[in-house]
This record gives C-alpha cells, sequence and structure tokens, in this order.
C-alpha cells in the first residue's frame, strides 16, 4: 500500500505535493484546528504537529500512534530517504 493511501485511511489529506514539500493535514478535529505531516525533500526532514486554530493560532509538536508512523516511515521509503 503506498504511503498516500495509508495516510488518507487515517483521515489525512494530501494538500501539497511539489518539488519542496509533500503536506497532508487531518482537519477533522473542527473549528480551525488540524494535526499535520510534512515532509521537506530538501532537508529530508518531516515535522509532525497539532495547529491549534481556534485559541492559540500556533503550530505545536503532537505524539503519533503506531498507524501513522507506518505512513511516515512509508512515505519517507518512497522518497528514498530509507
Amino acid at each position: 500500500m503506498e504511503a498516500k493511501e495509508m495516510f488518507e485511511m487515517l483521515d489525512y489529506k494530501e494538500t501539497k505535493n511539489d518539488k519542496t514539500c509533500i503536506e497532508y493535514k487531518n482537519d477533522s478535529h473542527g473549528d480551525g484546528d488540524y494535526e499535520y505531516v510534512k515532509f521537506n525533500h530538501m532537508w529530508k526532514r518531516y515535522e509532525h504537529g497539532y495547529y491549534d486554530g481556534y485559541e492559540e493560532k500556533r503550530k505545536k509538536p503532537t505524539t503519533c500512534e503506531v498507524e501513522l508512523h507506518k505512513a511516515i516511515t512509508q512515505q519517507m521509503k518512497e522518497l528514498g530517504w530509507l
């Protein structure tokens, strides 16, 4: 299974995919809040966090469950990072 499909099963939608990065968002939290995973092609890094768009209007790191970790790992394999 491809990473994009794995993310979609976890309610993440691909919101950006270009030469600089790939980004997935899960906005099922409502009220402007969302979780995100962003892969930076240049630096071969990824960021997983939560954007609080309702109260604090800022991004902050968060934990991730095993299924999300599997999707992240699969994406890094597809990008040739692993």
